[in-house]
């Protein structure tokens, strides 16, 4: 009798330190308020997101190919862009990024290019332009660091292109002489606060390499349903997924997936794409909304 009480014991601990493990293991998203952009963009289909430090949120819209600026209550501020391929225009508009929070850059698809503004949404550049001798084919996805370097995800060769504007050095990396590492079915690029290059393929591989190209390490994604988007909150991974469950979280700290709920959000759907500024979480919606959250951070 006392064998099996020891025996039962042991196992209740066991199960309570798995349990304390796993729920602390967790990080906390909680949910803050709802923005809707206003006035109400009609059909409008956004499909990708970036917040300024400033509090400016910008979306990319695909059915007409333009990029909305709006404040932090959702208010629509000025439009850009547009079908075509003019200064300011685009074919299919992919991906957005914003950096020093003064300029944003866009992969502009089928134009083969990418487009900067500042953050009022007025055209500045295009790369390449008449000064460089170099091309892109169908950047998919796209960075800007905060030293300036633009790294490009080029979708017909999958490979990084890295690019120093001011210098005009370009430099490729990630191809099919990386072995292991070469991309296949890249979806996009994202860059870590530490300075990584952070790449989410279509067929749930995440890799990351340093800012010159060299191979870091690579991390299985155990999802069954299509990725949506990667955000990196520090240096852990959030995976937006389209079918529940819609949020899966890898820390790098414990080497291991959770899946997150928001508290206090009445009902979860598929996010299309997300990010993560000024200590926030911003979460689109296919409707257009864009749900804020905190991050109480439990994994250390």
């Amino acid at each position: 009798m006392c064998r099996i009480m020891g025996t039962m014991k042991s196992f209740v601990t066991l199960f309570c330190f798995i349990l304390i493990l796993n729920v602390t293991s967790r990080s906390q998203i909680q949910f803050i308020r709802r923005i809707s952009p206003f006035p109400d963009p009609q059909g409008a289909e956004f499909t990708s997101i970036a917040v300024s430090q400033f509090g400016d949120i910008y979306l990319l819209e695909k059915k007409r190919d333009e990029i909305y600026r709006l404040n932090e209550d959702g208010i629509i501020l000025n439009v850009n862009g547009g079908f075509g391929w003019g200064e300011g225009q685009f074919d299919t508009p992919m991906d957005i990024s914003m950096a020093s929070g003064l300029d944003l850059i866009v992969a502009d698809y089928n134009n083969h290019r990418i487009v900067r503004f500042d953050r009022s949404l007025n055209y500045i550049t295009t790369y390449p332009n008449l000064r460089n001798d170099f091309q892109i084919f169908f950047p998919r996805s796209v960075i800007l660091s905060n030293l300036g370097e633009i790294f490009i995800l080029d979708d017909e060769n999958s490979e990084i292109i890295r690019l120093n504007a001011q210098q005009g050095d370009l430099s490729v990396f990630a191809g099919i002489e990386y072995d292991n590492y070469a991309l296949r079915e890249p979806r996009l690029i994202r860059l870590s606060p530490a300075g990584l290059i952070t790449v989410l393929e279509s067929h749930n591989r995440i890799l990351q390499f340093d800012r010159f190209g060299s191979p870091l390490s690579i991390i299985k994604v155990p999802a069954e349903s299509a990725l949506n988007d990667l955000i990196l909150i520090e240096e852990d991974f959030l995976i937006l997924l389209e079918k529940e469950p819609f949020l899966m979280l890898y820390s790098k700290n414990l080497t291991r997936w959770t899946t997150p709920v928001i508290v206090g959000l009445e009902k979860e759907s598929p996010f299309i794409a997300g990010t993560y500024t000024r200590q926030q979480l911003y979460l689109l919606e296919q409707s257009g909304d864009i749900i804020v959250c905190s991050v109480a951070r439990k994994s250390r």
